[in-house]
């Protein structure tokens, strides 16, 4: 389904009306200085690579070692109790309560749960 002009200027605009937000701009520079830190960003490539691998191993039916579960939840303190990781993700749970009111604020202009529709698979009808 194609957007028509309205909508697409509709959420231009609401874009550009949030990105004003102090909230979400102090996000917004929040994940960017983790994202640009060296030390941040290969900390949590790393645990998401360790993440995938230890998943695909457990659902080959392998039992993970004591001495890698350990590891793991190591690198996941690590990674968590990072300065930069810590304030993005402060600034997150404070835009997600913002988030939130803007998602009711659509449903109730459109009349229908906004967030629902929004979640819902389309079943190979929705192109």
């Amino acid at each position: 389904m194609d957007l028509t002009p309205e909508i697409k200027t509709a959420a231009l605009t609401l874009i550009e009306a949030m990105k004003t937000d102090q909230t979400i701009r102090l996000y917004l520079s929040a994940r960017e200085m983790a994202e640009n830190d060296p030390e941040a960003s290969a900390l949590e490539n790393q645990l998401i690579e360790l993440y995938e691998r230890l998943i695909e191993r457990q659902q080959q039916g392998e039992k993970l070692s004591e001495e890698e579960i350990e590891a793991f939840n190591s690198l996941r303190y690590r990674v968590r109790m990072h300065p930069l990781i810590i304030q993005r993700e402060n600034a997150l749970a404070q835009i997600k309560p913002y988030l939130a009111q803007v998602a009711d604020e659509i449903s109730y202009t459109l009349g229908i749960d906004y967030t629902l529709l929004a979640n819902t698979p389309c079943d190979g009808e929705c192109s």
